[in-house]
């Protein structure tokens, strides 16, 4: 058995995993369009999305995919909780996941943590990252 998490993505998907391969150390496994699945394109544009695609970012899978506008949602009721080995990686993700997004709880000391932060990113994608426990 595994467990992941899927995200919803406003046309985005593609940005969003290449954004986190660079900036959190991700490997992207697939990106599937539209175009390359059995899935009918309902516009030259609509072939371009992601129907489906994954990323692993230290060992945790991510997949998503672009959903319609018409019945896209931003995440809400959850958050990515990305732990990390030191406070110098917490303020490393914070500030490539702050640009753009916005900004919950700077990097700071917690009675749990010596150093953690809270953002949303440029995607919608809401992120908690923590040092320590």
């Amino acid at each position: 058995m595994s467990l992941s998490f899927h995200i919803n993505f406003n046309g985005q998907c593609e940005e969003a995993f290449s954004f986190y391969a660079e900036h959190l150390g991700g490997k992207i496994g697939t990106m599937l369009r539209v175009n390359d699945s059995p899935v009918a394109a309902l516009s030259e544009a609509h072939g371009e999305t992601i129907v489906h695609a994954n990323i692993c970012i230290d060992g945790v899978d991510l997949a998503g995919a672009d959903v319609d506008a018409s019945v896209y949602e931003k995440p809400k009721g959850f958050y990515v909780l990305l732990g990390v080995d030191s406070e110098v990686n917490v303020h490393t993700y914070f500030e490539a996941l702050q640009r753009e997004g916005h900004v919950v709880l700077a990097p700071q000391r917690t009675f749990w943590s010596p150093c953690y932060a809270i953002v949303t990113d440029r995607f919608s994608v809401p992120w908690k990252i923590n040092y320590g426990a």
